[in-house]
């Protein structure tokens, strides 16, 4: 589903509302920060932002009839610039500066506003931050930069105190799953498993949703689980042989294991009232929880933790597996 206006972005009211109020009347600020972790929408209320900002409609902004909000959709805006860069870790002070600063003197091609949006700040290394210094201190009156990031602290003092910051908050798990629904062909299972696994992050849910290894990977995991109390060892051990050897994928498979142990949890502490992730998983989790006391099921909550962590450092993965699901078939 395309955005096109403030209403189709899920969340984030009050960014939404100083966006649209400041397009309406024409009171944007010469530059932002809009941070929020991956998958937040920051690129996309940017752009929106931007598209708002160079809007020749009457009233609500962007009007998506007139010319320039034409030229926005089709990212054929020469006024609305999204700068780019060659290596994907790094922002280089030659792509600020051919990019931006040796053209932000150049006036717009059409109406007031010039807007350009800069993706992934925390990769502009501090001398490219200190070549857009002046362009954020002394900027044209028709110039809006938008600085987006997921770490404003990566930011030099000298620039975020010249910005105004705008940080695009974690979702409710509602709020993501209305949207899954809205904008997506997925289930309410569907949609209701993508939005507790995102965090908080649409972008994220419907990463979840548009995978196929994730909905393998939920399938056999929640396979496994419930099977594993009948499984010989060497079974077992071949299914954490198995997941060891794609690494791309263990955090999600422990995320699905602490998901479970957590609705166990929550049934063994509430009963019938809990609010349960795996809803259609009740009969086996009823079971579990009451088979199991709260001693093993906290085990395995902090040995999957755990693991997660100690994958960062590159632990064995395969052995530490072994020793998690020999505690999940217990």
């Amino acid at each position: 589903m395309q955005i096109n206006s403030f209403s189709d972005f899920s969340g984030q009211d009050k960014i939404k509302n100083y966006m649209s109020d400041a397009a309406k009347n024409d009171r944007a600020n010469h530059a932002y920060i809009l941070s929020g972790r991956n998958g937040s929408g920051r690129r996309t209320l940017a752009r929106l932002f931007g598209t708002a900002l160079l809007c020749e409609g009457e009233g609500d902004k962007p009007c998506n009839a007139c010319r320039s909000c034409r030229m926005a959709a089709s990212y054929n805006h020469p006024d609305l610039i999204t700068l780019t860069h060659e290596k994907p870790t790094v922002i280089s002070v030659r792509e600020v500066r051919d990019q931006l600063i040796d053209s932000i003197s150049v006036k717009p091609y059409y109406g007031g506003k010039k807007i350009y949006i800069v993706p992934d700040c925390e990769f502009m290394r501090q001398e490219g931050q200190n070549a857009l210094l002046k362009s954020i201190e002394e900027p044209p009156s028709y110039a809006v930069i938008i600085l987006i990031t997921d770490n404003p602290a990566s930011l030099l003092p000298t620039v975020r105190s010249r910005c105004t910051g705008m940080e695009l908050l974690p979702l409710s798990d509602s709020i993501v799953k209305d949207h899954i629904l809205r904008t997506t062909s997925a289930n309410d299972r569907e949609a209701r498993i993508c939005a507790a696994f995102a965090g908080g992050s649409i972008g994220m849910a419907l990463s979840f949703f548009e995978s196929e290894d994730f909905k393998e990977d939920l399938k056999n995991t929640l396979d496994f689980i419930k099977q594993s109390k009948n499984l010989p060892a060497n079974e077992i051990f071949a299914f954490a042989k198995d997941i060891s050897e794609n690494k791309d994928r263990i955090l999600n498979i422990l995320d699905i294991i602490l998901f479970m142990y957590r609705d166990i949890l929550m049934y063994k502490s509430i009963g019938k009232d809990a609010s349960l992730t795996f809803i259609d998983e009740t009969g086996y989790i009823e079971s579990k929880a009451r088979e199991t006391d709260y001693e093993e099921i906290s085990k395995v909550l902090k040995t999957t933790e755990d693991l997660k962590g100690r994958l960062k450092s590159n632990a064995n993965a395969e052995a530490a597996l072994d020793v998690l699901f020999l505690d999940i078939s217990v």
